[in-house]
């Protein structure tokens, strides 16, 4: 039973991480995810073989078949990551409410992590949508309607304050009101503790990318990214 369980998350794992891709290579374009993926070099319509999750990466060799573009890394990533999330999840809080609320965190991330690693967008629109998904959860979950709100407003006015001294130490809009969404975000879904040790592992990963990267002067560091992977971290590690 618990293999079957396994097989299934992972089988639905990769058509989400499938619907991700779209997601991602539509959305700058503001295109439905139905609408005809094409090469970024020559517009050229990607044959639907090669957007078969995983295989069809394999089968066009990650290149277009009309001017041999590389095609975006993430289209072979995505269908494999996040199945593999979602069953770290299931194997910490097999299906209960908790897996169910916090796989829906994970898809969220996954789709920042890579539209503001590629794009450098936060969309509020899955944002919001989450911190609405959270309130509701707070009613059922072991955290609480109040335990909640605490978590996003007090975590977003951390991080808020984060940003006005990157400011003034670095003299450069490091984080926008993306960041800032994204962090209440997590604070409406983790609650205080998890949230903080999220900012706390963020920030470090940050500050080691800024101070390491020869183009740290010349090209925005997606620091929503960094959130994305410091929130995963404090999820499997850490407790409320």
């Amino acid at each position: 039973m618990w293999i079957l369980r396994i097989g299934l998350i992972a089988i639905i794992g990769i058509f989400i991480g499938w619907l991700c891709t779209k997601i991602i290579s539509q959305f700058p374009k503001r295109q439905h995810i139905f609408h005809s993926t094409k090469c970024n070099n020559c517009d050229t319509p990607i044959k639907p073989f090669q957007q078969l999750p995983i295989i069809g990466y394999f089968l066009s060799q990650g290149k277009c078949s009309k001017c041999g573009a590389k095609l975006p890394s993430f289209v072979f990533v995505i269908p494999i990551i996040t199945p593999l999330l979602l069953i770290l999840l299931f194997v910490k809080f097999h299906f209960s409410l908790s897996f169910f609320q916090y796989s829906l965190l994970i898809i969220a991330g996954i789709l920042i992590f890579f539209l503001d690693l590629y794009h450098r967008i936060i969309p509020d629109l899955i944002t919001l949508s989450i911190i609405l998904v959270a309130l509701i959860f707070s009613f059922f979950n072991d955290l609480g309607f109040w335990a909640t709100l605490r978590g996003g407003a007090f975590c977003a006015g951390i991080f808020l304050l984060i940003a006005i001294i990157f400011r003034l130490i670095t003299k450069r809009e490091g984080l926008g009101g993306g960041d800032i969404k994204l962090i209440c975000m997590i604070g409406f879904s983790l609650g205080f503790k998890l949230t903080f040790l999220t900012i706390f592992l963020s920030s470090v990963i940050g500050m080691i990318i800024y101070a390491f990267s020869k183009f740290r002067r010349t090209m925005l560091i997606p620091f929503g990214s960094f959130i994305v992977i410091a929130m995963f971290v404090s999820i499997m590690t850490g407790n409320r």
